[in-house]
C-alpha cells in the first residue's frame, strides 16, 4: 500500500493505480487553473483589501436585476459574483475565533448560467488565508495569503 495513496498498491501494471494517477493529474491540472485564473483577484486582495470593482455579491446582483441560474452579464456586463460570506457548515476550512470566510467565483464565463460552468471559487478569509475550490465545496486546496 502507499501511504500517499491508501488504499492503491504501487506495483507496475496496477490498473488501479494507473486510474488513480490519471484522475490526480486531472485534479492537479484543474487547480493549476483555478489558482492560475485566481491571480487577478489575489492581486487585487493583496493591493486593495478587496476584490476587483467587477465582482458584486448576490445581493447586489439580484439589485441589478440577477437571478440565480440566469447569466449575470445580461444585467451586471462584466460582473462576476464574488464578496458574500462562506459560511463553512463542513468544517472544510480552517477555523479560527473571528475568522470570516468568503467567496469569489473564479474562472466563470459572465455571459453563461453559473450552473453550466465548472464549480471554482477562492475562498479567503479576514485574516489573510487562501484556498480554492474545483468541485463546489468538497474539497479544498490551500494556495497561499493574501496578507
Amino acid at each position: 500500500m502507499s501511504d500517499e495513496c491508501p488504499g492503491i498498491n504501487n506495483t507496475n501494471g496496477n490498473s488501479n493505480s494507473s486510474a488513480h494517477n490519471a484522475a490526480s493529474y486531472e485534479k492537479l491540472k484543474l487547480d493549476l487553473k483555478t489558482t492560475e485564473a485566481a491571480n487577478n483577484v489575489v492581486e487585487s486582495l493583496r493591493e486593495t483589501g478587496q476584490l476587483p470593482s467587477n465582482y458584486v455579491t448576490k445581493k447586489q446582483a439580484a439589485q441589478q436585476g440577477w437571478s440565480p441560474g440566469k447569466a449575470l452579464n445580461n444585467t451586471v456586463p462584466g460582473g462576476q459574483i464574488g464578496g458574500d460570506i462562506f459560511h463553512n457548515t463542513t468544517g472544510i476550512l480552517p477555523n479560527s475565533s473571528n475568522r470570516v470566510w468568503y467567496e469569489a467565483d473564479i474562472g466563470i464565463n459572465n455571459k453563461m448560467s453559473r450552473s453550466n460552468q465548472l464549480e471554482t471559487r477562492l475562498l479567503y478569509s479576514n485574516d489573510g488565508l487562501l484556498y480554492i475550490t474545483t468541485d463546489h465545496y468538497l474539497t479544498t486546496t490551500k494556495i497561499g495569503k493574501w496578507k
